[in-house]
């Protein structure tokens, strides 16, 4: 039928939003947590002032009720409330990710996947050495998996990119260490392993290939079985790719697992996900915020949220297939009208236009080869500012923001298209009739900081009330890129938190990246670039951005609920908030720094309710450990 999957999808959205209604309460258990160091962040100004550091709380119905000394919080420990005793550990709240997508990187977390999907399900390999061994390795490697799998069984093999990130050729912003080592090549880029080859290798099997950051090839045989799902030409992602070796839109990882591969398989892809959730409570993870990418996501997190299993907090936000539907003004004043709706475990923030680009006023320094060739320069200036006057970026942000919409989610690199959205927001604005008050209480938020803002953008980032989101890891794998093509200056220009920190500009932090593939944690990718601005060869990049750990951790969790527009009930651990927090192995603000990076959590609260918890404090407290790292044993040793 002609609208067989748009019905569909309208189904889902529907169901998300009445779901929401009708979705349980959480149920938590009275706990009493004694002999503690509870950094509150209850002070909330652009300071390092972190607030009071109590001694103990009290948590019921999955709220924090009391926070004070033992021997005011004691007493409250009856027969039926279980108390915890701290023995002086850390407690701190929770982590909120504001530009994150588990449910992209759980598909290629190994331990997970090899927990759920054995080979009567999918037959998924991994490759886990280096780019060109892994290239050698592939040929073996699928012949074995087409002789384990049945006929027109799906094949799914994922290359890892090494334990740090450190066979990663590109980031966020398009820098990264491509070129820059000869043994770090981009193995599923569609010229090294084609469409072609794997047409030849597996005849009879739909095959996909995928790294475990924004890279994926298929075969012929899996691209005609998305034309089952996404039966129309206009609605398919993978529009005008019949020819392509490799898919061409970075984004088709995002839908190709759940929607169609995971199709038949619903039980998994549900478990997948809940385990992968699990997985990132115990990094400490408590809340994200991201783009849904997909159908099948919204499906997902929707049956899980109605069955009282999410174990962690998201907010997302519409990114699917923006010309289709942002040109209809009835659907974009009705779903404007959904901004900030939901339960208290998955709500609705908004929505973005296009995908922001990396076009930037910095000039190259004259000894890089981009300074080289001016031409080349101003051609890809021009070609990456998607918010341009004129395009269709404009267009899409201009409506979306004068029907009252929340723009949200975005990917944006460089400073000019920055200016590009400040202008159409304060416009579209204008416009719609909205006071300065009211521009300021959507909060607007732009993701990244790779190359934004600059100092002379900061003031009308503030002026109206635009949140920005840093992803911590572009410290680590852009700035020596950067630094070789625009100097310090330009290193200086990613992720710049101080800048924006002192300023008053509520700042957050993402990573942005699937850890579950690494032995990084968020300590390590995410708090530690705060502090150190150390690129991945060891040396540090515009070190006059770096904040104090205390400054790290306000952006980690209060700035991260002031995004999520969560802040009344978010990001600290104060009276009357959603009881969400984390009980680390070593005190966060007296460790040396360099210690801060092997910090590990040991408990993740959500909502009152226990999701992560290792072996060694379970016994110690006479309880079961609980979630995925503890269960499939990552934490096990702890």
């Amino acid at each position: 039928m002609k609208y067989r999957w748009l019905t569909h999808f309208a189904m889902v959205l529907f169901a998300f939003w009445a779901g929401a209604q009708i979705t349980l309460a959480q149920q938590a258990q009275e706990m009493v947590f004694i002999n503690g160091k509870i950094i509150t962040v209850n002070d909330h100004s652009y300071t390092s002032k972190l607030g009071t550091i109590a001694q103990a709380m009290h948590v019921k119905d999955g709220k924090i009720l009391h926070v004070g000394t033992n021997a005011q919080i004691r007493p409250m420990a009856g027969p039926s409330v279980k108390l915890i005793d701290l023995k002086g550990r850390t407690v701190i709240p929770g982590f909120i990710l504001t530009h994150e997508h588990p449910w992209d990187w759980n598909p290629v977390e190994p331990v997970v996947l090899k927990k759920v999907l054995t080979d009567d399900i999918l037959v998924t390999r991994v490759l886990d050495g280096k780019p060109m061994d892994n290239l050698k390795a592939f040929p073996g490697v699928l012949a074995e998996a087409v002789k384990a799998a049945k006929p027109g069984q799906w094949i799914y093999i994922v290359f890892m990119l090494g334990k740090h990130y450190e066979y990663s050729t590109t980031g966020n912003g398009g820098f990264g260490r491509l070129g820059m080592d000869p043994e770090v090549v981009n193995v599923v880029d569609g010229k090294h392993i084609t469409r072609e080859q794997l047409d030849q290798m597996a005849p009879d099997n739909p095959v996909v290939l995928r790294d475990v950051f924004t890279s994926m090839v298929i075969n012929t045989k899996a691209f005609d079985e998305s034309r089952k799902i996404f039966s129309e030409p206009d609605v398919n992602p993978l529009k005008g790719a019949e020819s392509n070796s490799s898919l061409g839109d970075p984004s088709t990882f995002r839908w190709f697992f759940g929607d169609v591969m995971m199709k038949d398989h619903h039980p998994q892809l549900l478990e997948v996900m809940r385990q992968g959730l699990e997985w990132w409570a115990g990094y400490g993870l408590t809340s994200f915020s991201s783009n849904a990418y997909t159908p099948s996501n919204l499906a997902v997190y929707g049956e899980l949220d109605r069955q009282d299993r999410m174990p962690i907090r998201t907010a997302w936000s519409w990114n699917w297939r923006q010309n289709y539907f942002y040109s209809d003004a009835y659907f974009l004043d009705a779903l404007a009208q959904q901004v900030g709706r939901g339960t208290d475990y998955l709500w609705f923030g908004g929505g973005r236009a296009v995908t922001g680009g990396g076009c930037t006023e910095m000039e190259a320094s004259p000894s890089s080869t981009l300074a080289k060739m001016p031409d080349l320069q101003l051609e890809a200036r021009e070609k990456q500012c998607n918010y341009a006057p004129g395009g269709r970026g404009e267009k899409l942000l201009y409506e979306w923001v004068k029907a009252g919409g929340r723009y949200i989610g975005n990917h944006t690199s460089g400073d000019e298209d920055i200016d590009n959205i400040m202008r159409v927001i304060q416009k579209a604005s204008k416009d719609a009739g909205m006071t300065d008050e009211q521009i300021r209480a959507k909060r607007h938020a732009v993701d990244h900081m790779v190359l934004w803002p600059r100092q002379d953008q900061v003031p009308l980032l503030k002026q109206l009330g635009i949140v920005t989101s840093g992803d911590s890891f572009e410290v680590i794998q852009s700035t020596p890129a950067v630094f070789n093509i625009y100097g310090e200056k330009g290193a200086s220009q990613v992720v710049p938190r101080k800048r924006v920190f002192e300023a008053g500009v509520n700042n957050s932090f993402e990573i942005d990246r699937a850890l579950g593939s690494t032995e990084y944690t968020i300590f390590s990718a995410g708090i530690t670039p705060m502090l150190d601005r150390k690129g991945w060869d060891g040396k540090v990049y515009g070190s006059d951005q770096a904040v104090d750990r205390e400054s790290a951790l306000k952006i980690a969790t209060y700035g991260g609920a002031y995004y999520l527009d969560r802040e009344k009930v978010l990001g600290s651990i104060e009276p009357g908030k959603w009881a969400d927090f984390l009980v680390l192995d070593r005190d966060y603000l007296t460790v040396p720094a360099d210690d801060i990076k092997n910090t590990k959590v040991l408990v993740t609260v959500v909502g009152g309710k226990v999701v992560h918890m290792v072996p060694s404090i379970a016994k110690e407290n006479d309880m079961q450990s609980v979630g995925s790292q503890s269960r499939l044993g990552a934490a096990s040793g702890w």
